[in-house]
């Protein structure tokens, strides 16, 4: 947790000062106060899944570019070195495996889920298109009239432009890969 706090205080306050915001900007934009928003720059907060994406709404960003460490000219990714964050009291994990690069268009995360395990995602802008692969155990994947039973193989790809549900209904542990395309 500590090295996803550093990377997120990184680059909040980058990407801010980058586009000239001050700290009321960005909770204008953001719906996250200013307070809780000095928090996490200074690396002092551990902020909800929820918040992140607020955050990463609001200044219109992608969700693991927050998570990141600063890039260099190629990166090699381990699941056991990327910063996650979790939520339902842990029983929801989210790895941020391969961060968003403008020129790909798409990001790529693995989702760690208890069962039982419950996560809930706002809308993501027009055009945001998910692909869930289920690896191992099952979900099921609610968006809209949608609700997707998801078996260890198998692929849903959904519009994530509207609220939208991940579930464990399992009673063994769920891991799935996850890919934000954004058109």
């Amino acid at each position: 947790m500590e090295q996803m706090s550093r990377n997120l205080a990184f680059q909040l306050k980058k990407i801010r000062q980058q586009r000239h915001l001050s700290l009321d900007d960005v909770a204008k934009a953001t719906g996250v106060s200013k307070a809780q928003l000095a928090q996490i720059e200074k690396g002092e907060a551990n902020p909800t899944v929820s918040t992140i994406w607020k955050i990463a709404a609001g200044m219109r960003i992608s969700f693991s570019s927050l998570l990141q460490p600063p890039t260099a000219h190629y990166m090699r990714y381990s699941s056991k070195d990327v910063p996650h964050v979790d939520e339902d009291e842990g029983r929801y994990r989210v790895y941020s495996i391969i961060p968003y690069n403008p020129e790909r268009g798409w990001e790529f995360y693995k989702v760690e889920m208890e069962p039982g395990a419950v996560s809930r995602s706002e809308a993501h802008t027009e055009g945001v298109e998910e692909t869930v692969m289920v690896i191992k155990g099952q979900a099921v994947i609610s968006a809209g009239d949608m609700h997707e039973l998801l078996d260890e193989g198998d692929t849903l790809v959904f519009s994530g432009h509207q609220p939208h549900e991940y579930r464990n209904t399992s009673e063994g542990l769920t891991v799935f890969h996850l890919i934000l395309q954004y058109k």
